[in-house]
């Protein structure tokens, strides 16, 4: 389909053809090229600055959203979008971009029902232009099973996560980061459930290919550790759930300090491992420890 342009640059194509066919006699000397140039250069100029001031939008929509400033960026994005449709034709991919955009900011602020539409539309999208098994459509793929994770519509998420997963590990390798973050996600959506047992191996996997990617000393690493202990914890093998804390606690103080709020959150999910395994006096000195922590930070 053929792309109608908006009204004011159909008049100055208008204007720029009159003026070609009124000097018809000068084309034998050259001039013929001149004007179908500036022709082509009137048509040009406004499509460009078009793109642009979507691109800026777009790239303004993304900042707001990083910056956690959601109501200016759902203003931003419903502008980016609005300026993607007049720009770009149907089915183009920047049309895309914005959609999963304005679709994400949507979701931060619970209107659900508004993200969904522009999710599946973007993944269509995508999925005509890109093919399906695209990063792109992977990513859609995981913001759309955020979103029913969010509304703990597990079992339309659970589909949605996996095949995420399964495009990233084909297209990226299976140890790249956004493998990482699915797996997580996974792990935490089992663990949503009381599915420890299922939760497990999603968990060891990501702390697996972290450990090989960022060595062992990297803080992200702690927080898997966490996460696992916690898990373990919960299936009753406390000897692995006992060390994995100390080995997350022993990252956190390496990296930040032993006053910092990660210690004290380390600290507490200890200090209920200790009282719920009978521990009563390690896990009251825990408590103490992160509560100290705490009140130094709101001072």
């Amino acid at each position: 389909m053929k792309r109608i342009l908006p009204f004011n640059i159909t008049w100055e194509i208008f204007e720029m053809t009159a003026l070609v066919n009124s000097m018809k006699p000068l084309y034998h000397y050259g001039i013929k090229v001149y004007f179908i140039l500036a022709l082509f250069g009137a048509c040009a100029l406004p499509a460009y600055t078009q793109e642009n001031s979507w691109k800026e939008l777009h790239d303004k929509t993304a900042s707001l959203l990083q910056k956690k400033r959601y109501a200016d960026g759902i203003k931003a994005g419903e502008e980016a979008l609005k300026a993607a449709k007049n720009t770009f034709p149907a089915g183009d991919t920047r049309i895309a971009d914005s959609m999963n955009l304005l679709g994400i900011l949507y979701r931060t602020y619970g209107r659900y029902a508004e993200a969904e539409p522009l999710f599946n539309q973007a993944l269509k999208i995508y999925k005509e232009s890109n093919g399906a098994n695209h990063p792109s459509v992977a990513n859609v793929l995981q913001e759309m099973a955020e979103m029913y994770f969010l509304q703990n519509k597990y079992a339309k998420a659970e589909p949605l996560y996996k095949q995420s997963l399964g495009i990233y590990e084909q297209v990226l390798g299976p140890e790249h980061p956004a493998v990482v973050s699915v797996l997580n996600r996974l792990g935490e959506l089992y663990q949503d459930q009381k599915k420890y047992a299922e939760a497990i191996p999603f968990y060891k996997r990501a702390l697996a290919i972290e450990e090989k990617t960022l060595g062992s000393g990297h803080p992200d690493l702690a927080s898997a550790m966490n996460n696992l202990a916690t898990l373990y914890y919960y299936q009753g093998e406390n000897a692995t759930a006992e060390t994995l804390y100390k080995q997350a606690l022993e990252i956190y103080e390496k990296e930040y300090g032993k006053e910092h709020p990660l210690i004290a959150t380390i600290l507490e999910n200890m200090a209920e491992f200790y009282e719920g395994t009978g521990r009563k006096n390690e896990a009251k000195q825990l408590k103490e420890q992160a509560k100290k922590i705490y009140s130094n930070y709101q001072k």
